[in-house]
């Protein structure tokens, strides 16, 4: 049993939670997915919800000595209890650094000490880059060339930009939809892929490290072409058609390389939910796919 877990507790929390041994949810294997991207030793910003969950699991199983860094400043955390936000006082159990968020990107990321990121986003391009700023015009209507404001404003780039400009590796999470997908982002927030149609490359910008890059969606995973740079699909999930991610997709996704993806092991399951979040806090949540 992994981490001394109780054989007879685990039956016991499957039975209350209406689980199964040998049977996974969809947050489950979205963090099992996620987590199995992030390197041992690697110095990894992450967020609260999905990107923590993995980044747990990671340090529980293969990735012992991976350094947590949240936004708000904490460094190297051991968490026990899942935190609900980046300024959580229980994401600062055991951390060896508790600063500010100032410390995280100037002190660290500027520094080059970040070598993992995990970002959120609206669309992500066929180069793998990502927008959270907006959809439609960017300028509000009143100074607008257009005479319209956009359509949608999101949260914009928060550090995302910092992160990904910065960072060695990115993996970049997106529920898996064809308006998500397109040919190229109406806003460049962050420039997460390594390259880019002429003169929109990660130089071109003067980003000089980084371009590492895994999407993990709710169907599969993309990488991108180390000739090309373009997102083709890597793995997908059991039970899932590489046809109908193609479909999904939308720019002329690669699926000729696809391999499908080994399911969450018995020991990650009993991880996520006897050590990483007992509660289901957020691995209760549904998904967002409506089939």
């Amino acid at each position: 049993m992994p981490l001394d877990i109780n054989v007879k507790e685990y039956e016991e929390y499957l039975i209350k939670m209406g689980l199964e041994k040998d049977k996974y949810t969809y947050m489950e294997l979205l963090a099992v997915a996620t987590a199995r991207e992030m390197p041992d030793e690697a110095f990894a910003f992450v967020g609260t919800g999905l990107p923590l969950l993995a980044a747990m699991l990671a340090q529980h199983t293969h990735a012992p000595n991976m350094t947590i860094i949240l936004e708000a400043g904490t460094v190297g955390p051991k968490i026990e209890h899942i935190p609900v936000s980046v300024a959580d006082p229980r994401a600062c159990y055991q951390a060896s650094t508790l600063s500010t968020l100032v410390d995280a990107f100037g002190t660290l990321a500027a520094r080059g000490y970040c070598t993992l990121g995990v970002l959120g986003a609206a669309e992500c391009d066929k180069y793998g880059n990502l927008n959270s700023t907006a959809i439609g015009s960017y300028w509000p209507k009143g100074v607008s060339e257009t005479g319209r404001g956009p359509d949608v404003r999101f949260t914009g780039s928060g550090g995302a930009n910092s992160i990904a400009s910065l960072a060695d590796k990115i993996i970049a999470m997106m529920v898996h939809e064809k308006r998500r997908l397109p040919e190229k982002v109406q806003y460049l927030t962050t420039p997460a892929g390594m390259r880019g149609p002429k003169g929109e490359t990660r130089f071109d910008y003067g980003l000089f490290r980084g371009g590492d890059l895994v999407v993990v969606t709710d169907l599969c995973k993309m990488k991108p072409d180390p000739e090309t740079g373009i997102l083709y699909l890597d793995e997908i999930y059991p039970g899932i058609d590489p046809e109908f991610v193609k479909q999904n997709t939308g720019f002329d996704l690669d699926i000729s390389r696809c391999r499908v993806m080994e399911p969450p092991t018995e020991e990650e399951l009993m991880i996520l939910r006897m050590k990483v979040d007992p509660e289901r806090i957020y691995l209760g949540r549904k998904p967002k796919r409506k089939e």
